[in-house]
């Protein structure tokens, strides 16, 4: 595994070669559209699946959890932090799929996301924001991007390949999403991570 600053700030790292190969071997042999899913939360827009795995039949997807959080304290170190458990959820994004750039709520602290197949051009692309353009608002969501209308500089593009992935230590700027809207017969696999210290 290896874990890489993407720059001098210390607040966006590439994470590859988490995953064994045997296991990402198994999850080509799984038929992602035939999975129970759901609405993911704050995300019903989207053309995304949140996959509905139950514990007892989870087989593969439990695999790839564990093997992620045995890799807890090397992550951690590797941002200058101590992760007591790191827990994943399983995202197929599907036709249609897009996220126009946004600042996560400040209950997510820490994301980290792992590309469990290959899909070219999807990965997420991060911003240069500036503090002025973000307008903190009294609500859940709390951090706004007031210039929708001019995209800042890219900061960073994740290429969305196989067994790569970002850790992301949330703040007011770090506006991100995939300016790329996914075609016909592609997916996008991904697992979404929660690090609790």
């Amino acid at each position: 595994m290896k874990i890489t600053p993407v720059d001098d700030k210390n607040t966006l790292f590439l994470i590859e070669d988490i995953l064994s190969e045997e296991i990402l071997n198994k999850i080509d042999e799984r038929d992602l559209l035939d999975i129970p899913w759901v609405r993911q939360s704050w995300q019903e827009d989207w053309e995304r699946r949140l996959l509905d795995i139950k514990p007892e039949d989870g087989g593969i997807f439990n695999d790839i959890e564990q093997e992620i959080d045995s890799n807890r304290h090397e992550i951690g170190k590797a941002v200058g932090m101590k992760f007591t458990e790191i827990n994943s959820r399983f995202w197929v994004d599907t036709e249609g799929f897009t996220v126009t750039p946004h600042i996560d709520n400040p209950g997510v602290k820490i994301a980290l996301q792992i590309y469990l197949k290959d899909c070219e051009e999807a990965g997420t692309t991060f911003y240069n924001l500036r503090e002025e353009d973000v307008e903190i608002k009294d609500d859940t969501q709390r951090y706004h991007w007031n210039d929708a209308q001019t995209w800042p500089p890219v900061r960073y593009t994740f290429d969305g390949k196989r067994n790569t992935g970002y850790i992301m230590l949330n703040n007011m700027t770090q506006l991100h999403g995939v300016p790329i809207i996914l075609g016909k017969d592609r997916l996008r696999l991904s697992a979404y991570c929660g690090c609790k210290e």
